[in-house]
Order: C-alpha cells, then structure tokens, then sequence
C-alpha cells in the first residue's frame, strides 16, 4: 500500500492518561475538604440562591377539562394518573368545554386547561402559554334516517331537531362556524343547546334527530354514540375546502370498520374536519410541572391508538398563542437528560441550568488550577499533622532523658500506628520527597525510641 494513502491511526493517549484524571480528581477533592469552610457555605448560598429563583414545584394543581365522558375529561383523567405517578395531584375541573376553560385560565382559577385549536381567544392573552397540540379533535354529526351524500346541509338539516351543544363549549363554536359558511340560519330553533350528556340521553331516545360532537377517539361519548342501532354518520365531502378557508381545521379520513369489524361501523371511509385539543397553562406555572405536561403528553401518544396519525404530537400548531419555552425546549430536544433517572423537578432545572454549569466550570476549574498550593495544600497539611504527632513522641522522649525517667513501651505502639497513618497518606506529584523524609523522620525517632527502651532495632 502507498504510504501516503496508508490509513493513519489517532495518536496514542498517555499510558498514565487515567492516572493523571484520578490525581486531579484528587487533588480537587482534596482542595475542598481543606477548605470546607469557605466551601460549605457557598454551597449553601448557591442552594438558597436556587431555592429563591426556582422553588421546588407545588404538589397540586389544577386543570380545566370539559364535559362528562368527553375527551378531555377522560385525557385529563389519564393525565391525572400520570402526574400521581411522579408525586403530583392533578385535580380536575369540569366545564361546559374550551370557551370556559381559557376564562378560568385568565382568571387564574386554574394552573391549566385543555382547549380547542383555532378557539377565539378575546383580550388578555399576554400570560398564555401554550404547551402545544396533543390529539385530533374531530367533528362529528350523528342523525337517524338514510345515508346521504348531501352536502348542503341547510337542506340536510331542515326539519330536523340537532344538538349544538350549550354555549361555551368546544362543540358549540365549532358546528356554529361550519353552519353559518355553509348559510345555515344559526339561531334557528331546530338547533337545540343541550349537554352532551343530555345530548346523548336524548339522541338514543330518539328525542332529537342528530347532535354534533367535537372529540378524539378518547371521548366515551362518541363510543356511546356509535352503537345506538339505525345511527348514521355524516360524511364531510367539503372537507377539503373547510381546511382551505379555516386554517386551524385539518382534513383527518375515519376508516372504514373504525368502530367495529363486525358488523362493519362504518361501512365506509368518512371524511372529517378536525381541530386539535391543545394545552394551555400561563407562564407562572412552574417549568418542572410544565415539563410534567410534556411527558405525560408523549406517555399518552406512545399508549393510544390513534385513528388519524401517530407520533405526531406533541405539537406546537396555534401560533396566536404564545410557545411556552419549556415546550419550545422539548420540541426540539426532546426529555431531558436525566429524565427517568432522577425525581421530575431536578431533570428540570438540570435541563435549564447544564449549560450555565458547564460553562462556569469551564471558567472556574482552571482558574482554581492557578490558586497557590491547590494541588498541594492537603497533602502539606497531611504531612505537617503528622510532623507534629511525631514531634510530640520525640519530646516525650528527650524528657524522660533528661529527668531520668523510664520511657513509655506505649510510645513505640503511637509510632508504630503513626507510621501507617504515613503510608496511606495520598501524595500528588511534586510533594513525594516531603513524603519520604516523612518516612525517613519516623525510622529515625522509631530507632531512638527503641534505643532509650534499650532493644534492639
């Protein structure tokens, strides 16, 4: 082979590489045990500093759901066994749906609260933070009668007793919309505002002729629904066209057999609009309970099975509404770290505050580096206590001499224990000639000692 295309290998570390990593990892500890006293309370200060900026996450707080059996009661439910998981309790509100969970949210009567994407947002959105999309919220129109592929559905609905859902309520705001595009007179009194759980009640009693739902594949409601015999579900041709002309709607297809395999429900593919059911909170929940958000988020896409997509949410979608930064953060990078490793708040503050950490080491390290005596400081001071346990013996021992005592045989044990206290001394490089004239300074007074107990060495 050519030489100069040989292949050229890395040059070879040190072959005292990893012992030259461990006696500086030595010496460091060594600088700040002797030096504890400064050491520990800036430790302490540094703690409090933290405590003051970012205090530790409350263990309970609040989130805005919806109607019974509806998918956000039943996702926040889910939710709610998550957060226990990791020591938290979210407690759930029910509402009448997203309209009146953003009002408590603004109020500051929740720390949270599920809503609906393209929702009206009013005045005083500056505080709302939004944790981005996590499900497909589609719209639902059940009725009794023949199938049909009418598309007009002012002549689809005349005569015909529908539920809008009450006022607040994502299904309300958003059947009302598609109504009035489409020329539909919206206060007309066939357009009935009843709850969804009345909605149901009624619609299985035959009461009503239809009701519109808003919900994903969560929502007990819409299961409920879909089993009452002879219903029917309407199939939105203009799918396409909605999307077009309202922004936050998505174009989402239920399969063919969604429902049931046998007998077939339905027993074609339906082409659906959808929003998304997103989480919003305000920028003084804690970060470390945010982050909670996210996860519990992505648990939920991981287990679910989804009729429409998969992986894709957690998402940031309504751009009218501000991307919290923890969200932000996670969208790009994903869990943190330490995630699963270490209890939820402190992966959290680790993931806000490692490339500060790493960056002040970077500084800090080095510069400890050029403090006088920082690699030898513990050793000098190891080496002088042992001087002067060694010294103490040595006068004991020119004492007795001089007053013509008998020196203490328990002297020669004090030396004997002096001399190992010695050998497991850790030395750095620079200070092993101090260590052995140590050594040498014990054998001379261990010879002495001896020679004043009249045996031999």
């Amino acid at each position: 082979m050519d030489p100069l295309h040989r292949k050229k290998l890395p040059p070879r570390a040190p072959s005292n590489f990893r012992g030259v990593v461990v006696e500086e990892l030595m010496a460091f500890w060594s600088f700040i045990t002797s030096n504890w006293i400064f050491v520990l309370p800036s430790l302490l200060l540094m703690v409090l500093l933290i405590y003051v900026v970012r205090p530790l996450p409350p263990k309970t707080l609040t989130i805005g759901t919806g109607q019974l059996n509806s998918t956000p009661d039943v996702v926040g439910r889910k939710y709610q066994e998550f957060f226990k998981r990791h020591g938290v309790d979210l407690k759930l509100v029910p509402t009448k749906g997203a309209v009146e969970n953003l009002q408590l949210l603004k109020e500051g009567k929740v720390d949270a609260a599920f809503s609906q994407g393209g929702l009206p947002l009013g005045d005083s959105i500056e505080n709302v933070r939004s944790l981005g999309a996590i499900a497909y919220q589609p719209l639902w129109f059940f009725y009794y009668g023949k199938d049909t592929d009418e598309q007009d559905l002012t002549r689809l609905l005349a005569g015909r007793k529908v539920s809008v859902n009450v006022e607040g309520s994502s299904t309300r705001g958003l059947t009302l919309e598609v109504l009035e595009a489409q020329g539909v007179d919206i206060h007309s009194p066939n357009l009935l505002a009843m709850k969804t759980p009345d909605s149901v009640a009624a619609f299985r009693d035959k009461k009503i002729d239809g009701l519109f739902l808003v919900g994903g594949m969560e929502s007990k409601n819409i299961w409920a629904v879909s089993k009452f015999p002879g219903v029917k579900m309407y199939d939105f041709r203009l799918a396409e066209a909605y999307s077009k002309k309202f922004p936050y709607l998505e174009v989402v297809k239920f399969p063919v057999g969604g429902f049931s395999f046998h007998p077939v429900t339905p027993a074609k593919d339906i082409h659906m609009i959808a929003t998304t059911l997103d989480i919003l909170t305000t920028e003084e929940l804690h970060p470390a309970l945010q982050l909670l958000f996210m996860e519990a988020t992505s648990d939920f896409e991981q287990k679910r099975v989804s009729f429409f997509t998969r992986n894709k949410f957690p998402v940031y979608m309504d751009t009218r509404i501000q991307e919290s930064d923890v969200a932000r953060r996670y969208f790009k990078e994903g869990s943190p770290f330490l995630w699963g490793y270490v209890p939820y708040w402190i992966a959290s503050l680790f993931d806000e505050v490692w490339f500060y950490l790493l960056a002040i080491g970077a500084i800090v390290i080095p510069l400890i580096g050029f403090v006088p005596s920082y690699r030898k400081s513990h050793a000098v001071l190891s080496i002088e206590h042992c001087y002067d346990q060694l010294r103490a013996i040595e006068t004991m021992i020119i004492r007795a001499r001089q007053f013509s005592e008998p020196v203490d045989p328990g002297l020669l044990e004090q030396i004997d224990l002096l001399s190992d206290e010695a050998r497991e001394l850790w030395v750095p490089t620079g200070n092993r000639s101090a260590y052995y004239d140590l050594r040498a300074a014990i054998m001379i007074v261990r010879a002495d000692l001896l020679a004043a107990l009249g045996r031999k060495t």
